[in-house]
């Protein structure tokens, strides 16, 4: 009676362990080309970018969400020259960003519809005209949670200095 009891509590722990693992995931033929498109548009952006002597200064793989604004703060500095570069997940509708200053508002605002333009990215340069605190507010809006999203910033190196900070 003892051992009958172990074995079945035996089967439920092991039950709840299997449940406790994740499921598989299935990559599909498209999230493979998706995965690839995205990665050959990150690479060709930065070389592009940095071959018109731009340095980047900030890069990063971002954890948006579908259908929900990302904001990303950005101290930027008067008289300075920056490249913005993003690119969204190629399965997406549509891809927004706005960069925007307390005081001034939206300083520039890009909307990409993806299937109409055929476009996954946007970029965009900005000379700063006041030092502060910028937020970049970036929005996918995609059949998937979590959509590829990759924000590059660059600064251009060869300006003449103006700052006295």
């Amino acid at each position: 009676m003892k051992t009958l009891f172990h074995f079945i509590i035996l089967v439920f722990l092991s039950n709840l362990i299997l449940k406790a693992q994740p499921a598989p995931t299935f990559i599909t033929s498209e999230m493979k080309e998706n995965i690839s498109q995205y990665n050959a548009k990150i690479n060709e952006l930065i070389e592009r970018n940095t071959l018109n002597g731009f340095k980047i200064i900030r890069e990063e793989k971002l954890p948006i969400r579908s259908d929900i604004d990302m904001v990303v703060i950005l101290p930027l500095y008067a008289g300075d020259w920056y490249h913005f570069s993003f690119v969204g997940d190629p399965s997406a509708q549509k891809i927004k960003a706005t960069l925007f200053l307390e005081g001034f508002g939206d300083l520039v605002q890009d909307r990409i519809i993806v299937r109409r333009e055929n476009e996954f990215w946007t970029e965009f340069s900005f000379l700063c005209p006041q030092s502060g605190n910028y937020e970049l507010t970036l929005y996918q809006k995609s059949d998937i949670s979590r959509p590829l999203s990759y924000l590059t910033v660059f600064k251009k190196e060869d300006l003449i200095e103006t700052r006295t900070e």
